[in-house]
């Protein structure tokens, strides 16, 4: 059994992270695909492909400073025709290589926030099929990660697909595991009836939606208030506003 129990003070994580971050000069390698290019950027190697991070910022609407960001995966090649890592995760048939992509991506991710400096919550999607595909405890080997590298899993929110929300059990175990291993978690909807539906048996601390979900106008406004009154202490994100 994973000790939950915090083991780093923060002068500790971050010697930790400096150090982890110093010994990926190297060239990757099969046994660690992760390293650092010369223009300081933590890239990863997956079946030839170079993968690198992509941060868009999560702005508080009151004060226009970021309040969190979220990672995205890209091609690092200089190539504007480059191949995107998507139809890799689309490809990937074999469960086992999806999660290694997956996991792959998430600890490339918390690198290059570790590299950045992000002092506000990093955002980390897991892919629908992961769900699924995992049937043990979610979260388990990503502490691993994190307790290596020496991040704090109290500023990393892991984040639930659109696909997760229409499977209320399957998501309610999902989030109470990636919660005792530390982590915060977001839940992605499609609708407010959808949060209508889950309110009750699910307990994220962010909850995402898109702005084309909400209408517009005093239809907007209704809705997002219908929102906040079934949940008072999830934090609501408004996507593509």
């Amino acid at each position: 059994m994973l000790d939950l129990a915090d083991p780093f003070d923060l002068p500790t994580r971050a010697a930790r992270a400096r150090d982890v971050l110093a010994r990926l000069a190297d060239p990757p390698t099969a046994a660690q695909p992760l390293h650092r290019h010369t223009d300081g950027r933590i890239l990863g190697r997956w079946y030839g492909l170079a993968l690198a991070s992509a941060f868009q910022p999560i702005v508080d609407g009151h004060s226009g400073v970021p309040a969190g960001y979220e990672a995205f995966l890209r091609s690092a090649s200089a190539d504007e025709h480059a191949l995107s890592p998507w139809p890799f995760f689309a490809s990937a048939a074999d469960d086992s290589r999806l999660i290694a992509l997956d996991r792959l991506a998430r600890s490339l991710h918390l690198l290059n926030a570790l590299a950045a400096d992000l002092r506000v919550p990093l955002f980390l999607n897991v892919h629908g099929r992961l769900l699924a595909s995992v049937a043990d405890d979610h979260g388990r080997a990503f502490r691993r990660v994190v307790d290596a590298v020496g991040a704090d899993p109290a500023r990393i929110v892991i984040e639930t697909p659109v696909e997760a929300s229409d499977q209320p059990d399957l998501l309610a175990f999902v989030l109470r595991n990636y919660r005792h291993h530390g982590f915060q978690v977001a839940v992605n909807l499609a609708s407010p009836a959808q949060w209508a539906r889950l309110a009750g048996s699910v307990w994220p601390q962010y909850l995402k939606i898109s702005a084309r979900a909400l209408g517009e106008g005093d239809a907007a406004r209704a809705a997002l208030g219908q929102l906040a009154a079934q949940r008072e202490d999830a934090t609501l994100i408004v996507t593509r506003v």
